[in-house]
């Protein structure tokens, strides 16, 4: 439908163009100064909005609150932001985030444009394994992708169906959420012990807050949340449909999958709502309200015995084929063999890559197979995981011909001049 939609546009845009050069070239160029080039007409049709209006807009209003962001008046949430509490929340986290967009964010933002944009003109998948809750960066480094997958072990918790400032709990949750902010907006990564003290008490837990601010910071509108539950062999319940979600599916719907929705936001009576919420998938817009995305956020182990049992995460992530493999502050784990089947499936499945040496080293992506380019400096790792270096790719970075300027400091070395970071394209 859309095919046949764009081609009738072609045409009618072709014949325009047509008849106004005609028209122009008969008039002549009376004044004799040389003719202005016309401006660029839009090269394809407006995409329809999105109508959010049917969508609960209770998670869009958690999100705006929980980044400091006014709420619609007719929100549950409006009375809130007159309290004390919020309003200094507001004006300190405004006050690190401008700072943050000054110090690193509208370079990582410039950067992208330049050397990443081609990525997700091909690919509209992210897969962001040790990520945690990070849906910032892989949107800011991939935001014209369309699903966003991340793992990691912090947990994630049902949202309450209110909140209150009654509870002294909230205060002191948004100045923990400051605190457990500080370490991303400073070098762009999470601390996973930290989060997981800071994220598992208070009325609001786990990941899913932390993952609505940074989408209501990056102008985005969350229309749905729906938690993911696991079996009892550990394997996340996923509808079917999900399967089929990609642009470009290669996996067929499984038998073995159950066929009833077990992403649910509600389930009570649900037999299977005794195993504990093992995921969440976020569905929100674009800022311009023309494409609906999916941030999907599972907490699992991925060593060797664990990734292996994931089977319908596996297949979840190979239905959104081509696919971008992103990670930042992994620790180093991909370089071990704990985690080999994970990069095992990373490599053989993924067609572009954009990582920092924290993830699967260099040694293993091939040159027959892929094209890759380097990015800022590498010396070494810091000394917790001095054991991780890796000579090969200090041996590139020695050579300044070889490397491209990083304009912003990243990762475990964050100031900038120290940090690095290498992308990759699969050869055809």
């Amino acid at each position: 439908m859309f095919l046949k939609s764009e081609n009738r546009f072609r045409k009618f845009f072709s014949t325009a163009l047509f008849l106004a050069f005609v028209t122009f070239a008969g008039c002549g160029n009376q004044s004799g100064k040389t003719p202005q080039a016309p401006k660029e007409e839009a090269k394809e049709a407006a995409k329809p909005k999105i109508d959010v209006a049917k969508y609960d807009q209770k998670y869009n209003d958690l999100a705006l609150f929980l980044a400091g962001m006014q709420v619609n008046s007719g929100s549950k949430l409006a009375k809130l932001t007159e309290d004390k509490g919020w309003q200094d929340h507001q004006k300190v986290f405004a006050e690190k985030w401008a700072q943050f967009r000054k110090d690193r964010l509208d370079s990582v933002e410039i950067w992208q444009k330049a050397e990443l944009s081609s990525f997700t003109d091909k690919a509209k998948t992210v897969f962001y394994p040790f990520g945690g809750p990070d849906f910032f960066f892989a949107y800011e480094f991939f935001p014209d992708a369309h699903n966003y997958i991340l793992q990691g072990l912090e947990p994630v918790y049902q949202l309450p169906d209110s909140i209150t400032f009654n509870n002294t709990n909230l205060g002191a949750y948004l100045l923990q959420l400051q605190n457990s902010l500080n370490v991303l907006l400073k070098g762009g990564y999470f601390i996973t012990k930290e989060m997981n003290r800071d994220f598992n008490v208070g009325i609001l837990r786990g990941v899913i807050p932390v993952m609505l601010l940074f989408m209501a910071k990056t102008d985005h509108t969350v229309l749905d949340v729906q938690y993911i539950y696991a079996d009892g062999d550990g394997n996340f319940l996923l509808d079917p449909a999900d399967l089929t979600s990609g642009n470009n599916s290669t996996v067929k719907k499984q038998s073995k999958l159950p066929t009833d929705i077990i992403v649910d936001p509600k389930p009570q009576g649900n037999t299977k709502a005794k195993n504990s919420i093992k995921g969440v998938k976020i569905t929100f817009t674009d800022s311009k309200k023309e494409q609906i995305k999916n941030l999907y956020y599972f907490s699992t182990d991925t060593q060797n015995p664990s990734w292996d049992s994931r089977k319908s995460l596996q297949e979840l992530v190979l239905s959104m084929k081509p696919l971008i493999f992103f990670t930042k502050a992994a620790s180093y784990l991909l370089h071990g063999q704990d985690f080999g089947n994970l990069r095992t499936f990373i490599l053989d499945n993924c067609d572009y890559f954009l990582q920092t040496d924290t993830g699967i080293p260099l040694r293993y992506f091939k040159k027959d197979v892929w094209d890759m380019t380097f990015y800022g400096s590498y010396t070494k790792p810091i000394d917790t995981f001095r054991y991780a270096f890796q000579q090969d790719l200090r041996d590139i970075y020695k050579d300044p011909a070889k490397v491209k300027h990083l304009p912003f400091g990243i990762c475990y070395n964050w100031e900038k001049g120290t940090s690095n970071m290498f992308a990759g394209v699969k050869k055809k």
